[in-house]
């Protein structure tokens, strides 16, 4: 059997991250090594005590949480997705707090250290704002080519945005985090809103999740019931009973590329606009001149997805 990507998870949880995260945890596929929290959905404190809940439930405690960034790359107090994901970041459920601690180093100079002593070998799993990592690649400059690569959740070039008209959380949180990370040099695979409002977890699917009846699957779908009804508020749901988890698409492309579809762009995120900010602006010129720096997940096996992930998640 082939051996397993080595990943450190960048996340924000977040109920699509829990899902994501289960997943990840759940795949031979993935050797997950530490996880490291930034803000996003909620505050990086209650996002650190989510990831915390999270490996409790999943029996994972031997995987390290580092603590990271809790403003923005230009020290902006970031805004919240309180309306998706509840108060706590996990649908406002009465879970208990976590018994395990956080390590006391600090989310940036962890990844430093991790990336430069495995050069080439990590991966970096970015499912929420990329604060932690523009800032690791601004303090080291060794950082951006000595990562494998970095899978970044959100952005969008055919489909609107998810918090403004054209923007995505993930990157409209921080774009000039955004920005800098794409403009690295590293190897960056963007995963954004083109596949992932293709990828619906059926009711089926997830009753088939619930009825595993593990600690984790209890997690999530006490969970689920939050943002369940605040997509269907948005009428985002292509079935009601469905649920979109948008981080496990790249969670997804982590495990089995094979299911997605990328095309190779020159992207800039736009850190000015007054009605763009935030927007991932991709050169698709047929003449360009502009050399590729992103590699853009543009089609997705959406049932393959789904199904895969329906069949780990259900075993942790």
């Amino acid at each position: 059997m082939a051996q397993a990507k080595r990943v450190i998870i960048d996340a924000d949880p977040g109920i699509d991250d829990t899902a994501a995260i289960l997943m990840a945890l759940a795949s031979d596929k993935l050797q997950v090594e530490a996880i490291t929290t930034v803000h996003g959905n909620a505050s990086v404190e209650q996002c650190t005590v989510n990831t915390l809940r999270i490996l409790e439930a999943a029996g994972r405690t031997d995987i390290p949480v580092y603590q990271g960034v809790g403003r923005t790359l230009t020290y902006q107090v970031p805004s919240y997705a309180s309306h998706i994901h509840g108060d706590d970041g996990i649908g406002n459920i009465e879970w208990p707090l976590p018994i395990k601690s956080l390590r006391v180093r600090h989310a940036v100079p962890e990844l430093i250290a991790r990336v430069l002593a495995a050069p080439g070998e990590l991966t970096i799993l970015a499912i929420g704002r990329q604060t932690n990592i523009a800032l690791a690649m601004s303090i080291e400059p060794r950082f951006a080519e000595s990562v494998r690569e970095i899978v970044v959740m959100g952005g969008a070039l055919f489909q609107p945005g998810n918090v403004t008209p054209l923007a995505t959380a993930n990157i409209a949180g921080d774009p000039e985090a955004a920005d800098a990370v794409y403009r690295s040099g590293a190897r960056v695979t963007q995963v954004g809103l083109d596949v992932c409002n293709q990828v619906e977890v059926s009711g089926e699917q997830q009753q088939l999740v619930w009825d595993a009846g593990t600690p984790a699957t209890r997690l999530l779908k006490q969970a689920t019931r939050f943002i369940n009804r605040a997509y269907q508020n948005d009428n985002r749901l292509h079935n009601p009973d469905g649920v979109q988890y948008s981080d496990l698409s790249p969670m997804a492309y982590a495990i089995a590329p094979e299911l997605f579809g990328l095309r190779d762009m020159h992207v800039r995120v736009e850190t000015q606009g007054e009605f763009a900010r935030g927007f991932t602006v991709a050169d698709l010129r047929k003449n360009s001149t502009s050399k590729p720096n992103v590699s853009v997940a543009m089609e997705v096996d959406a049932p393959a997805v789904t199904e895969l992930w329906t069949n780990l998640v259900r075993t942790i």
